[in-house]
């Protein structure tokens, strides 16, 4: 019925002029989202009586600072970051009556720890005697007025990942990268290490203050794992003195880093305040990481992989790919030049002699065999003949 209303629909519209040309439905115009937008400023009350602006900031798609919900849920999303330090959003689910993927736990590893001495008078409890003392481990929560901001996952000791020639050496303090990730140009990494690791021994507090290095290294073929740092000028990166709170970096690649090749090898290292310049060896606590110019088709092949695994990671791979072949080649062509210019003086008579007496050998007169004993020898005459002009007739 409804095309039927719209058949009268047409006749009506092109009975009223001759200006229209036909029907057609309204269409409604769809609402345009945009993800360019920026969150706006906000403030809020800190300590009490302290009031602050906040103002978030987007880096590599991840907002720093977000105004947190009204009502905590806990299947708000949240960012992890993957080996490289790349972001990702995980979305908690409710499943059986369980949360899956939550929100991480960080259980007393950003807490502070003290120990407290409790006596009789504190406690009188009816096994003490008076003067006995109590000692137990008390934590604290740490401040997070400012941690409470940052949207990525942090890291811990329980993050930790392997290292190492044979992969046994723990990554402190870092989760992220990982050893030997491959960083492109024009990208944003986060590097994470576990501020709590920063700790001064004199005074046992954490550093207040950190500053990221990056300095080239290089590793030759023949000294895989004996990497080496080059003159002072190798560090191509200083940041400022940051806050050590997050325990979060990021780090954008830039193309002049790579010094005209392709791949460079660095290593990241963080100093803490209380390790003065003169001291401090990024190669003590660094990861490694490739700086690549990077490709939108470009993908390791097998080959790469097995070469990068190997510690082959500079321009000589292609030296001794190139060198193989070469050499057995002109091995094959002296070969050749050699066994022409002796041709003269080869002899095999000898084996070859020896060969077809082996293939010609004389078996024994075949009337002596056993299996031609009971046949009659016929004279040639009496065997059966083919007369061409008998029709093919045997005779």
């Amino acid at each position: 019925m409804s095309s039927i209303y719209k058949i009268w629909a047409v006749v009506l519209l092109l009975a009223q002029g001759n200006d229209v040309l036909g029907y057609r439905p309204v269409v409604q115009p769809k609402q345009q989202l945009t993800t360019s937008e920026e969150p706006s400023p906000w403030y809020r009350t800190i300590y009490s009586d302290k009031v602050e602006l906040v103002t978030p900031t987007v880096i590599a798609g991840v907002t720093f600072s977000r105004k947190p919900l009204e009502t905590a849920d806990p299947l708000e999303p949240w960012v992890s970051l993957d080996k490289q330090g790349s972001p990702k959003t995980i979305n908690p689910e409710i499943k059986n009556g369980r949360t899956k993927k939550a929100h991480p736990d960080y259980s007393t590893y950003f807490k502070n720890v003290y120990t407290k001495t409790l006596g009789y008078e504190d406690l009188k409890a009816h096994n003490m005697d008076y003067g006995d003392t109590h000692e137990e481990l008390t934590f604290e929560d740490e401040d997070d007025t400012y941690t409470s901001l940052n949207p990525l996952i942090r890291c811990t000791p329980q993050r930790y990942f392997n290292k190492g020639l044979t992969q046994n050496v723990p990554s402190d303090p870092f989760c992220t990268p990982h050893e030997d990730s491959m960083w492109h140009v024009g990208k944003t990494y986060f590097l994470t290490w576990y501020t709590h690791f920063f700790k001064d021994e004199h005074s046992n507090e954490v550093a207040d203050r950190v500053r990221v290095h990056m300095a080239y290294v290089k590793e030759k073929a023949n000294e895989k794992g004996m990497l080496k740092r080059e003159p002072p000028s190798a560090t191509f990166f200083k940041s400022e003195w940051i806050k050590n709170v997050d325990g979060v970096f990021p780090v954008e690649v830039l193309h002049e880093w790579l010094q005209g090749v392709r791949t460079r090898k660095v290593v990241i290292s963080v100093q803490p305040e209380y390790v003065p310049d003169e001291e401090f060896d990024p190669l003590l606590y660094g990861v490694f990481v490739f700086l690549d110019e990077g490709s939108k088709v470009f993908k390791h092949t097998k080959e790469e992989l097995a070469l990068r695994d190997a510690g082959i990671t500079d321009d000589k791979w292609y030296y001794v790919a190139i060198s193989i072949p070469t050499m057995v080649i002109l091995s094959l062509v002296l070969m050749y030049f050699f066994i022409n210019a002796n041709r003269s003086q080869r002899d095999f008579s000898d084996i070859t002699n020896k060969t077809l007496k082996k293939k010609h050998r004389v078996l024994g007169k075949v009337a002596d065999m056993k299996k031609f004993k009971s046949m009659k020898n016929r004279p040639y005459s009496e065997l059966p003949t083919y007369n061409k002009g008998s029709s093919g007739k045997q005779h």
